[in-house]
Formats: structure tokens, C-alpha cells, sequence
């Protein structure tokens, strides 16, 4: 354990604690993280969508643990700010699965890790309640044993499979016991409607993370309704994404560069990147 790991992941610690709500903008590789921080923000979170695509895999989980672990390293080692990775479910169902996950990424030098509580063998279902439970506190001794107070963001996808009562209790029911159980920040994505995280952030006894991206009320609407925290997943890698196949149809139909107008020169990408 090193001095500026420590001091990042106190710094991640605090930014859960104040009163302003912490924004994560999620990066993907090495430039983008260095992008991010450019345009100042004071601490990032990677995507595991957005990590995993950039090397040529699907998200959920296809890229591994070893394969994350890598992608993560790289961006945590090529900024000055604290960092916070998703790692899925942990690579793996058990409690031992989410330690080792943990331990990994504090040895790659990250001071956050997401941890979702979906059943990766058998989609459309969450892991059982007390297992999910017991990932969460495994995951938080393996920090305390490591010395590093890092933010295990513990993510309920209840929301990904229905909309009901039963779903809202549920998810507040888990993002209260992972709380309990060690959690930093409950993370609850798959909302965007106003009055339902406004329920959600005062039903839940600790902070709250959303998912934003279109049709998710703004930064300052989502403070008012008493998130956290906010952030925007693989919405950034998408959108590049998204402006590489415009670009490429531009291209290939009509044979114009018009894509390229307003891109950042070489030199700006070349300070960017130091």
C-alpha cells in the first residue's frame, strides 16, 4: 500500500460524505480517463461495458477478472485522481469470488469497486438475498484487511426486471443490508423517473448512485431529490461509438470528411495526454 493510494481512496471516502452531490464521469481506457480529468472533474469511475468493448468483448463479465483487473490498472495508473472500477459482479457468485475481486482492484490501483448482486449463471435473476449480503461484507474485510478504505459501491439490478412495488421494496430492502453490511453508496440503476428516485434516496439509509443518461432528471434536480451520487456507465464509450459509425457512414456514402469538423487537433489530444 502506497501513501497516494491511501490519500485517493480518503479523498473518494470524502466526496461520499459532503454535501454536494459526487458526479463520476465513466471512462474506458487511458485517454479517455485523461480527457475527463481535463475537463475537471476530481474523480472518475471506469465502465465495464465500455472497458470490456474496447477490447473486444461483450459486457457481462465476458472480459474476466484478469482482463478488467488490466484495463483498470491502466487508466488508475494514468491519472492523478481517484478512481472507482466496475467490476461487474465480482467475477464469480461467492463471497471468496468478491474478495478476490476487491483485492484486485486495490492492487490495481483503484480506491472504488462496484459490485452488482445479478445472477451472472442465470439471467434476469438476482443472487440469492443472504449470499448477496455476505458478498458485500466480503468484500469490505477484504479492504479492511488490505488497509486501503476503499468505496465499495454495492449495486442492486432489481429495476432491470420490473417496475412494481415488490421491485421497490426489494431494492430497498438489499440496498439497506448491503449498507449495513459494509457498503459505502447503494447503487440503484435502471430509474429515471423523478418521483421514484426521489422514494428511492429517502427510503435508503446511506448514499445513493443512480445511472443517468437521457430522460434522467439533471444534476441539480437529482440533489434536490437526494442522490449522492451520479453515474453515466458505458454512456460515453456508446456515444463515441455512435459518432464513429456516423462518421464512417458520411464516409462511406457520401465520401465527405464533414465528421472531422470541430474534432480536437493532435496537439490538444498530445497535451492532453502529457
Amino acid at each position: 500500500m502506497t501513501t497516494t493510494l491511501m490519500t485517493k481512496a480518503e479523498r473518494l471516502a470524502a466526496m461520499h460524505r459532503g454535501d454536494d452531490i459526487l458526479v463520476l464521469p465513466n471512462a474506458w481506457d487511458v485517454v479517455s480517463a485523461r480527457v475527463l480529468v481535463d475537463a475537471g472533474f476530481e474523480a472518475i469511475a471506469t465502465t465495464s461495458g465500455g472497458c470490456a468493448f474496447s477490447l473486444g468483448y461483450r459486457d457481462g463479465e465476458q472480459i474476466g477478472r484478469d482482463g478488467m483487473l488490466a484495463v483498470v490498472a491502466r487508466i488508475a495508473a494514468s491519472v492523478p485522481v481517484p478512481v472507482s472500477a466496475d467490476v461487474e459482479a465480482g467475477y464469480g457468485p461467492t463471497p471468496e469470488d468478491v474478495a478476490a475481486t476487491v483485492r484486485g482492484v486495490i492492487a490495481a490501483g483503484a480506491v472504488g469497486a462496484n459490485i452488482e448482486d445479478s445472477d451472472k449463471r442465470s439471467p434476469g435473476t438476482l443472487l440469492d438475498f443472504e449470499l448477496a449480503v455476505e458478498r458485500i461484507r466480503a468484500g469490505r474485510e477484504a479492504a479492511d484487511a488490505a488497509g486501503v478504505p476503499i468505496v465499495l459501491n454495492a449495486r442492486t439490478d432489481g429495476f432491470h426486471h420490473g417496475k412494481d412495488q415488490a421491485v421497490f421494496d426489494e431494492a430497498v430492502r438489499r440496498a439497506n443490508a448491503y449498507l449495513a453490511a459494509g457498503a459505502d453508496c447503494a447503487f440503484v440503476p435502471f430509474v429515471a423517473d423523478g418521483p421514484l428516485i426521489g422514494r428511492l434516496a429517502a427510503a435508503i439509509d446511506g448514499p445513493m448512485n443512480v445511472l443517468a443518461g437521457p430522460g434522467t432528471p439533471s444534476v441539480p434536480e437529482l440533489k434536490a431529490l437526494g442522490v449522492r451520487r451520479v453515474t453515466v456507465g458505458s454512456n460515453f464509450a456508446k456515444a463515441a461509438l455512435t459518432l464513429v459509425r456516423r462518421g464512417a457512414d458520411e464516409l462511406r456514402t457520401t465520401g465527405t470528411y464533414e465528421f472531422a469538423r470541430g474534432a480536437m487537433s493532435q496537439p490538444e489530444v498530445h497535451r492532453i495526454l502529457g
